[in-house]
């Protein structure tokens, strides 16, 4: 390989590189996408319909933001991979949902006080930081699902499969 066809695939492979880190980026959960087949229930059970304003903490690539838009709920993604954010920018308009927005942002610093369902999949050390914060600030009836792991204080109101359910 002569040194111009180097000097061409370092340019070409280290956005590259960078892009695929972006992806897999956080420092609160790495990208591991949800498994959708009970998705559909557990939103049902919490409530998530026309009307309601759903969030994802850590929305990934939104499978469960465009889930939750198709029951007609105002669905918001919050995630810190603006790779991520783009990519499903691009996949809520590709399959017609105006109502599936996302946000890059730290989930911790945003508030959540309009919303009727909050869905989490975090690692333990990103479901202890939003613990005290989403009751303090969630009005009455509010939702939380969280998948995987749970709350440590907070007791939950139904369970189905690795979700548990948490209502304010």
């Amino acid at each position: 390989m002569s040194n111009n066809s180097l000097l061409v695939f370092t340019i070409i492979m280290l956005p590259l590189c960078f892009l695929a880190l972006s992806w897999f980026a956080g420092t609160d959960a790495p990208y591991v996408a949800t498994k959708m087949d009970l998705i559909n229930k557990v939103l049902k059970l919490a409530g998530v319909k026309k009307g309601k304003k759903f969030y994802e903490l850590g929305s990934g690539d939104g499978r469960v933001v465009y889930a939750a838009a198709k029951l007609g709920a105002e669905s918001m993604g919050i995630e810190q991979s603006w790779l991520r954010v783009l990519y499903s920018r691009y996949q809520s308009i590709k399959q017609n949902l105006p109502n599936a927005k996302f946000k890059h942002g730290n989930i911790f610093n945003l508030n959540y006080s309009d919303a009727n369902t909050i869905y989490i999949y975090l690692l333990p050390k990103g479901i202890a930081k939003l613990e005290k914060k989403l009751p303090q600030e969630l009005k009455k009836g509010s939702v939380i699902i969280t998948q995987t792991y749970h709350f440590q204080s907070l007791k939950e109101f139904k369970k189905e499969g690795n979700f548990n359910f948490y209502q304010i």
